[in-house]
């Protein structure tokens, strides 16, 4: 397999791309005829639709509904805490003392 400068490779990538795809071998691109990166055609794989479904029967919810949101109380209670907290450190004077040579 020849190496094809990266400048050519460029200027050509087009045609490359659709030379490879319809069955064309790979091609070998390079620096002073050392292979960098290879030019080839994807895996011949058909194309499948994913099917996708709702989750069931993952997810098992133990306890009232009012312990529920007793714990979504707590959650935000503690988000706004740390909220106060961190606009507190913000507003404050940020003093750094220097240490003085003896």
């Amino acid at each position: 397999m020849s190496v094809l400068p990266i400048g050519e490779a460029r200027r050509r990538l087009p045609e490359l791309v659709r030379k490879v795809a319809a069955g064309h071998p790979p091609v070998a691109i390079g620096r002073r005829g050392h292979v960098e990166a290879v030019l080839v055609a994807p895996i011949a794989a058909p194309h499948r639709q994913v099917e996708r479904r709702p989750l069931r029967g993952l997810l098992t919810l133990v306890g009232s509904d009012t312990a529920l949101e007793r714990a979504q109380d707590d959650i935000r209670r503690l988000v706004a805490a740390s909220l106060e907290r961190t606009a507190r450190q913000l507003q404050g004077p940020v003093r750094r003392t220097r240490r003085r040579r003896p």
